[in-house]
């Protein structure tokens, strides 16, 4: 089951790469019929959750995607750094090495920006264990 899921993700990582174009100014889609996903957009609360990934509504990929953006969304932290742990896992299939940190998701357009943790929490990888925990600050 957790093989089936880390290969879920790496489909949508790579769907998602391969698909990937930059949004015009103002976040509006090219494709009428596409919200872009990735641009906040006026009506988007500042530190709220903006998905990065826009791929078909109806495709499997679309719909493990709104789950880790529902998870993710959620506030519950347990919810958060168990998406946080399945992205770290599929990165560690792919590139067989941890992330120098959790930005690199960020940076790797894994993910628009990381959740937000409770007061005084942060989520940060335990290199020895290899997987995403809550930690003090």
């Amino acid at each position: 089951m957790k093989h089936a899921l880390v290969g879920c993700l790496l489909v949508i990582i790579v769907a998602a790469g391969c698909r990937k174009r930059p949004a015009p100014p103002g976040g509006v889609s090219a494709d009428p019929g596409t919200p872009s996903s990735a641009a906040p957009n006026a009506q988007t609360p500042k530190g709220a959750f903006v998905p990065a990934l826009a791929v078909p509504p109806e495709s499997p990929a679309a719909i493990a995607q709104t789950e880790l953006d529902r998870k993710l969304a959620s506030g519950n932290p347990q919810l958060q750094v168990q998406v946080l742990d399945e992205l770290l896992q599929a990165w560690v299939m792919s590139k067989n090495d941890l992330p120098k940190d959790l930005e690199e998701f960020v940076r790797a357009g894994m993910l628009t920006r990381l959740p937000v943790p409770p007061a005084g929490k942060l989520f940060m990888i335990d290199r020895k264990s290899g997987h995403v925990v809550l930690a003090n600050q």
